[in-house]
This record gives structure tokens, C-alpha cells and sequence, in this order.
């Protein structure tokens, strides 16, 4: 359930330049960042961010495998060429895993960084 090494945001400068140049959307559960990169290779790169505020490392890699799952589930359908870096909020540790893929479908809809497949889905949120 791990994404490619080449998929994800893994040194801290390049969780700083999305926090720097790029945009950001808070949510309930979840705090999305985002940067647009005309010469990224990948479809997207993920960067996924849990701090200890939000509990022991049980409860913080929960929320870190629910948001793994939910991005590999809707992946295809994100915008090519974006950096992402979802930062949980004291809140993910007690939603659901619908209540995280609901909003983050949300806020993907909101910065228009999803795709819609089919003239209906793109009033699903």
C-alpha cells in the first residue's frame, strides 16, 4: 500500500516549496497544499504529513494508511503535474475513512485538481 519512491515528497525542502510557492486549503479532518509543476514526470507527487499532536504512533499511522488508501483509490483521477501535501488535523484521528475521502474528494473539487469521469460525478460533492 506504499507508493512509488518516484510518487512521493520525501526531503523537507520540497515540503517547504509547496508550503512556500504553493497554494493551500484547510478542511475539518485535513489541510491540503498544492503547487503546480509543469515538469514533474509523475502524474502527481504526495507528501503526507502526521504530527504528534494528533496521538501516539497507532493512531498517527492509522490516519496515514486511511489517507494512503483513499489516495490510491482516487489517484487517477488527479490533475497530472501537482505536488500535494495533505496535513492531518487533530480531527483525522477520529473521522472515518468516509468523512477523509469525502473531504478530500471536496477539496480537490474546490482547487479543481480532480478530474470528473462523467458529467454526473462532477456534482457528487
Amino acid at each position: 500500500m506504499k507508493f512509488p519512491r518516484s510518487r512521493r515528497i520525501t526531503r523537507r525542502a520540497e515540503f517547504q516549496r509547496v508550503r512556500r510557492e504553493g497554494k493551500s486549503f484547510s478542511g475539518k479532518f485535513l489541510v491540503l497544499g498544492y503547487l503546480r509543476d509543469e515538469t514533474l514526470e509523475e502524474p502527481f507527487k504526495i507528501g503526507l504529513i502526521t504530527t504528534k499532536r494528533i496521538g501516539n504512533a497507532v493512531i498517527r499511522n492509522r490516519v496515514r494508511r486511511r489517507i494512503r488508501g483513499i489516495a490510491q483509490r482516487i489517484g487517477e483521477r488527479i490533475r497530472p503535474g501537482y505536488w500535494l501535501v495533505l496535513i492531518a488535523r487533530n480531527s483525522a484521528a477520529e473521522a472515518t475513512s468516509e468523512q477523509l475521502e469525502k473531504e478530500w474528494k471536496w477539496m480537490l473539487h474546490r482547487n479543481d485538481l480532480i478530474l470528473a469521469t462523467t458529467p454526473g460525478e462532477a456534482r457528487e460533492n
